[in-house]
């Protein structure tokens, strides 16, 4: 199939979320000298004089007056007030606010700036310049004594004898080989209170791992209360040492739409499609103006007009992309009505196909409207995909959507009791008798997509 320029900028647009739309408008208007950046509104644009034209110059308007519902050059609403700056003064501004970003600490640089402190030769320091060297993110010594001695051209053991001084170092735990030799360090700066915890994490971790705290008083002839406090202690531990120098990236999420309840009532809900952040466009009257002069050089007219067909197919795709998200949203209100009042729990089972078929489009249109496109909703500022979900039959026949069953699952497991955890199971007994029929293997599968424990595990002895 081969696809017309409209269409295939109507796809190209379709397919970025609200912020690189903004973007791509912006690209748009720098390069297409016709398109042009609306200040006002477009009420209080002046109209072009009709009487001025002569009915050759009319038949030669490249632009129909009818080719789209409304004025063809205005289409977005409520422009910002955009200042027009020079490229070179604009750069400028972004070099300075660079200038102003201070770039968080990494582990590296705050475990390199307290060796400074360290009473180190050169040997020593370059031993571990190495070790710093190998730590992960997570803290943990990656490499073993004896390849970091090779790099550092000394023995095995002066690569431990600076190991030790480094473990010493903040954050706790840091330089540790395993999760044993961290909880170890860190409980050690803990004093005598903690003995019982280094025993433990010694010799028993996987006990502690299976919560068997009975076993463990047998093994150390302790009290239960004194195994608990143990265990406490050794929970309260830092399990990833560097975690605390992890730099996270600011994820920025504009919404494309929302969706909200009315004031005033309980279920009735309404829509409303951001499009106050896109500048509004138009064709430049001027430009225009030029293409029906008949004493224009014919290079110069060739050239406004191929520009302003794809100015025109720009503006034409632009508006078909906010009434087809528009389309979706409102189909996916129809859908889910539950959801936007009740929450997860309340997900009906829902395909592309569903809403491809509703808005006679195709399932990949569908994909591609959605791709990146968040919804705000009184549950939360959520990606539009996750609104689809597989179904599940049920006792009804009506069917349940995973992510529905998921949230029920989950719901189920926080309100057992810690002593008596419900087993996978009892979890399909308990889902029966809502209507809901699944496999033990399936629940266990939405269990551990939900990151919770299996049932030895939860259990608190």
């Amino acid at each position: 199939m081969v696809l017309s320029p409209q269409m295939r900028e109507y796809l190209r647009l379709l397919h970025l979320p609200i912020a690189e739309l903004c973007q791509a408008v912006e690209e748009a208007v720098e390069t297409n000298p016709l398109l042009e950046e609306v200040s006002r509104p477009a009420e209080e644009t002046p109209p072009e004089p009709v009487g001025a034209e002569t009915s050759d110059e009319a038949e030669e308007d490249p632009v129909p007056d009818n080719w789209a519902a409304k004025d063809p050059l205005v289409f977005t609403k409520n422009p910002p007030d955009l200042s027009r700056r020079r490229a070179a003064e604009v750069q400028k501004i972004r070099d300075f606010q660079e200038t102003l970003i201070t770039r968080p600490e990494s582990l590296l640089d705050y475990l390199q700036w307290q060796v400074h402190f360290l009473e180190l030769d050169e040997k020593q320091k370059a031993i571990a310049e190495q070790i710093i060297g190998n730590i992960n993110h997570d803290g943990y010594l990656t490499a073993s004594p004896e390849e970091v001695a090779t790099a550092a051209a000394a023995s095995p053991d002066q690569v431990l004898e600076i190991l030790q001084k480094i473990q010493q170092l903040d954050p706790p735990g840091i330089g540790a080989r395993n999760l044993r030799e961290a909880l170890l360090i860190q409980l050690e700066r803990k004093g005598p209170e903690a003995a019982l915890a280094k025993e433990i994490v010694r010799d028993h971790l996987d006990l502690l791992s299976k919560r068997d705290l009975r076993m463990l008083g047998k093994i150390f002839n302790a009290s239960e209360p004194d195994i608990k406090k143990a265990a406490e202690q050794i929970s309260r531990l830092e399990p990833k040492p560097g975690r605390s120098f992890y730099v996270e990236e600011t994820l920025a999420i504009t919404p494309d739409a929302t969706v909200a309840i009315k004031d005033g009532t309980e279920n009735d809900l309404e829509i409303e499609v951001h499009n106050e952040m896109i500048p509004e466009l138009r064709i430049n009257p001027e430009y225009r103006g030029m293409i029906r002069d008949k004493d224009i050089d014919p290079k110069t007219k060739e050239f406004l007009s191929t520009r302003l067909t794809n100015g025109l197919e720009f503006l034409k795709a632009l508006e078909l992309r906010k009434s087809t998200l528009r389309a979706i949203t409102e189909e996916l209100v129809r859908a889910q009505p539950l959801f936007f009042t009740r929450g997860f729990a309340h997900l009906r089972p829902l395909r592309l196909k569903d809403i491809a078929e509703r808005l006679n489009l195709h399932e990949s249109t569908i994909s591609r409207a959605i791709h990146g496109k968040y919804l705000k909703t009184p549950q939360g500022t959520i990606p539009y995909k996750s609104f689809f979900s597989q179904k599940v039959e049920t006792a009804d026949g009506e069917g349940e959507s995973q992510k529905s069953i998921t949230e029920r699952i989950r719901n189920l497991i926080e309100k057992e009791d810690p002593k008596k955890p419900s087993s996978d199971q009892a979890l399909v007994r308990m889902l029966e008798a809502e209507g809901i029929r699944i496999a033990r293997r399936t629940v266990a599968k939405y269990r551990e997509l939900l990151k919770i424990l299996p049932t030895h595990l939860r259990r608190r002895r």
